[in-house]
């Protein structure tokens, strides 16, 4: 028997998604990414140049809005993260407002083009979300560098040839991922949905 996709699925309760499982939800998401962020940013930052962290934000804004059905959910959830971080120690200094205004640029792209395409934010389709992130991550690294070059002074331009291409390419793999995770979550919850129903007809 086939694997039901992403897009065949409908959850009972997403489209009236109560207000505390939401803001549970954005709880989880933003403690999972901050104690990682901040593992990542003393242990890993030599190696992964933040990269891990630009591949799991639209990872989380695809989770969070798939799984809701909610607007403005990746702007919700990249200012959060935004306002945690920006007194996180950065290679810039203690005082990151480029990574505040990277995160919250990153999740309001992510929303606008959800909600301008045709895609339903119930449901919307791998290929929004995808793109989504990917429109996302690259508004994210100049929204940041201005900010780091008006706050520290100038960048070199490979510093922005990298940010533009790399942050782009993580976007689009990290909506990717997120969509894999989404899929995972709707087919276990139709799965369970299914038992419970064979189960009332077996009673019966």
């Amino acid at each position: 028997m086939s694997q039901p996709r992403m897009g065949d699925i409908r959850l009972p309760g997403v489209r009236g998604t109560s207000t505390s499982r939401y803001v549970a939800l954005v709880a989880v998401l933003t403690a999972l990414f901050t104690a990682y962020g901040y593992v990542s940013s003393i242990e890993l930052r030599a190696v992964t140049r933040s990269l891990d962290l630009f591949f799991l934000l639209p990872a989380f804004f695809a989770i969070l809005v798939s799984l809701t059905g909610k607007k403005w959910g990746g702007t919700i959830l990249g200012t959060i993260i935004g306002l945690i971080f920006l007194g996180t120690p950065s290679a810039a200094g203690n005082f990151s407002p480029h990574i505040t205004a990277s995160v919250v640029v990153n999740g309001l792209v992510f929303d606008l083009y959800l909600q301008r395409s045709d895609s339903s934010l119930l449901d919307p389709s791998r290929k929004h979300l995808v793109v989504a992130g990917t429109l996302g991550n690259l508004a994210m690294a100049p929204a940041g560098l201005l900010v780091l070059q008006a706050v520290f002074g100038p960048s070199p331009a490979v510093i922005w040839a990298i940010a533009l291409i790399g942050d782009t390419l993580v976007g689009s793999a990290g909506a990717f991922f997120g969509t894999l995770v989404v899929e995972r979550v709707k087919g276990v919850q139709a799965r369970r949905v299914l038992e419970a129903k064979s189960a009332v007809r077996v009673r019966v």
